[in-house]
């Protein structure tokens, strides 16, 4: 189990790269650090791993601090964004290079190399350089020389950023695989919000060094905490519409009014200003023509086609971006005026000034 208590890293210049962050990792979770670049996640990796020294908080593994030990003391295995393979040595040299280093049997040693090499399909390559290995190759040999260590933890930082998008998506599924059959904790670094959702079992969400949110990956989507949660978390993210309350339960919405049902939201007095939280796929398009005076109308400007579905681009009456999903059927032409049913199911309210949920 990996805790971390009110961990803070500041650097001499006077930057705060990490601020107050603390998390319980239990035993054999898969957490997943997620959030845009320079927000703390990788730093954070690195003084779990003893690459950066904290200047405050506490660094536990089964209760025991280990801010004090060095890397090579902490008994972790960390897997890279450039994979850092010795160019010169086979792919079966790097698996074993931190084995022999540590004096372990040769016997041992190639035990542990088989195992590795047969789960993540190296079998024929392990006695190939780098030069000659794929992409995904190198870093199927980069997470075998961290499985064959038989860490009590591993890091990951942003080990799929340089692969190509097929290849990211099949990595995911070996680290996936890897995880059910070792039940390992992982911390696992990356500024993918599809990774996170895929992988974590948890997911922290990070920005400007802090915490925004821990929860599972559908309670992130569906219950995020604050306005930089919804709008990072999903693809397309959620929209965010500004809205007046009218004091009777209702919405006022540049040129739209919306009648949510009794206890969706909140209670507002009349006047309070909100943002209106809706996932696109939450926006249902009328178009029999029927009379619905709780929608939204709004012009298109962009269609986006993906195959199974469909992105529209709109733009409310008062200019106020919006994204809906549409069947793949539907045709609209730019310009055209859509009727959009909002779904209040997992709709929420955010405070414009402060970013936080309302309620």
């Amino acid at each position: 189990m990996l805790t971390l208590s009110h961990l803070r890293k500041v650097y001499p210049n006077g930057a705060v790269a990490v601020e107050d962050f603390s998390v319980e990792v239990p035993d054999g979770e898969f957490l997943v650090l997620v959030g845009p670049s320079g927000c703390g996640k990788s730093t954070t990796l690195r003084m779990v791993a003893g690459l950066e020294e904290a200047t405050a908080g506490t660094i536990a593994i089964d209760g025991r601090v280990i801010n004090a030990l060095p890397p090579k003391d902490r008994d972790l295995a960390m897997v890279f964004q450039n994979y850092a393979l010795y160019p010169h040595m086979t792919v079966r040299e790097n698996m074993g290079f931190a084995l022999r280093l540590r004096r372990l049997p040769k016997p041992l040693i190639a035990q542990r190399i088989a195992d590795a090499a047969h789960a993540l399909g190296l079998d024929a390559l392990l006695d190939r350089l780098p030069r000659q290995l794929s992409g995904g190759q190198r870093q199927r040999v980069a997470l075998g020389r961290a499985l064959v260590r038989q860490p009590r933890l591993f890091l990951f930082d942003e080990p799929l950023s340089n692969l190509d998008a097929k290849m990211r998506v099949e990595m995911r599924h070996e680290i996936h695989r890897l995880h059910l059959r070792l039940r390992a904790t992982i911390l696992y670094v990356t500024h993918d919000q599809t990774e996170a959702m895929t992988l974590g079992d948890r997911i922290v969400v990070m920005d400007a060094g802090r915490i925004r949110q821990i929860a599972d990956p559908l309670t992130l989507y569906d219950s995020p905490a604050d306005r930089f949660v919804a709008s990072f978390i999903g693809t397309p993210p959620m929209n965010l519409i500004p809205a007046v309350a009218d004091g009777r339960g209702g919405l006022d919405l540049p040129g739209a009014r919306l009648r949510p049902p009794e206890g969706a939201f909140p209670y507002l007095p009349a006047g309070r200003a909100a943002l209106l939280g809706i996932r696109p796929e939450a926006l249902r398009p009328l178009t029999d023509g029927r009379p619905a005076p709780d929608t939204l109308p709004a012009t298109l400007d962009l269609l986006e086609r993906m195959g199974a579905e469909s992105y529209a681009h709109l733009t409310l009456p008062g200019g106020a971006p919006l994204i809906a999903r549409l069947p793949p059927a539907a045709s609209p032409r730019h310009g055209d005026t859509l009727r959009l049913l909002p779904d209040y199911t997992h709709a929420c309210l955010f405070d414009p000034d402060s970013g936080d949920r309302i309620g």
